[in-house]
């Protein structure tokens, strides 16, 4: 019988849950580690839509990179995923920032995803890091290479010094403006995130680095099927299911 804590440990092997950001509330937040699992649904977000689609798929645990749990619950709602997941014996394991950094993680697959080579991990804190580096091929004008970007995560794209040449790249996922000022004196021509304020674009134009936002949910999604794949080749007998997250649509 495998466990829904024979997962949690599988997953701890590869992407250290001791290893998220301290404001993080990855791990097992809904469930039992004894419950048995035999089917995993992956998703990026624990939403009602997801969760009912694992509902209907018979699923007996969701692993997510979003945690259903932020902040401390003071009230549930019946009809909420988190009371969703209990009444129907649903199980839920959070791979949040452990996952971003982990070797072969969010920030791997997006770097790699955009066509870079010699990634290495940059800005160490405590010995990890959430950062990747990594160089094109060949030097492009940020514009460019801003196209490429949108072609590979198929979403649009807003960028800063769109005339600056690239060839050296930064790449974090998700929710990485905040990481800018970290990367002066790093010989970074661009930086790739998900999200980006107006002010983090001013700011990058002053640090001559030119800043490309391409979505929170593009820049992370692509990493779930990667985890569900891994799981899948340590348990090969379960059944599997990737649900996708209803992204935000972008018209105009």
């Amino acid at each position: 019988m495998i466990t829904v804590g024979n997962i949690y440990d599988f997953i701890d092997s590869i992407a250290p849950f001791n290893t998220q950001e301290s404001w993080d509330n990855s791990g097992l937040l809904v469930g039992n580690r004894n419950s048995e699992v035999k089917k995993i649904a992956f998703v990026l977000d624990v939403t009602n839509d997801t969760v009912d689609k694992a509902i209907e798929e018979n699923t007996s645990l969701i692993v997510s990179h979003h945690p259903i749990i932020w902040e401390p619950l003071k009230f549930v709602a019946t009809d909420s995923p988190i009371a969703k997941c209990i009444r129907n014996g649903i199980a839920v394991i959070s791979a949040h920032t452990n996952w971003d950094m982990a070797e072969g993680g969010v920030n791997d697959v997006l770097s790699k995803m955009l066509g870079l080579t010699n990634i290495t991990p940059i800005l160490p804190v405590n010995g990890i890091c959430m950062l990747r580096k990594g160089e094109l091929k060949t030097a492009v004008p940020a514009e460019e290479f801003a196209d490429i970007v949108s072609g590979a995560l198929d979403t649009v794209v807003r960028v800063s010094l769109p005339g600056k040449m690239i060839k050296t790249v930064a790449v974090c996922g998700g929710s990485g403006a905040s990481f800018l000022p970290e990367l002066v004196g790093e010989n970074i021509d661009a930086f790739v995130t998900g999200d980006s304020k107006h002010n983090d674009f001013l700011d990058s134009i002053e640090y001559d680095i030119s800043l490309l936002a391409a979505g929170h949910y593009e820049t992370e999604t692509i990493s779930m099927p990667i985890l569900m794949n891994l799981v899948k080749s340590e348990f090969e007998n379960l059944e599997y299911t990737y649900i996708e997250s209803t992204p935000v649509v972008y018209v105009g």
